[in-house]
């Protein structure tokens, strides 16, 4: 933790450093959370043994998109089993 409190002391002479600080763990957080979505989509298999094909359980009217504009679902979708 005092590495942490060291940096943003001496970011006190360079403020120019907080920005980059701002947009990259923006970025790391984004790419973290497209990681997740990505691994839990119907698409992905995790275990090839008892569910093979996954997205066979996707029913009519599941939102598995990330995005879905003018669109209306009946409710999105969720991996019972991975």
């Amino acid at each position: 933790m005092s590495q942490f409190r060291t940096f943003f002391k001496h970011s006190a002479d360079f403020p120019e450093v907080l920005p980059l600080v701002g947009i990259l763990s923006f970025a790391l957080a984004g790419a973290g959370f497209m990681t997740l979505h990505q691994a839990r989509s119907p698409d992905v298999v995790w275990n090839h043994k008892t569910n093979s094909e996954p997205w066979q359980h996707v029913h009519q009217g599941d939102q598995v998109k990330l995005a879905a504009y003018n669109q209306k679902y009946d409710r999105p979708y969720h991996r019972t089993e991975w």
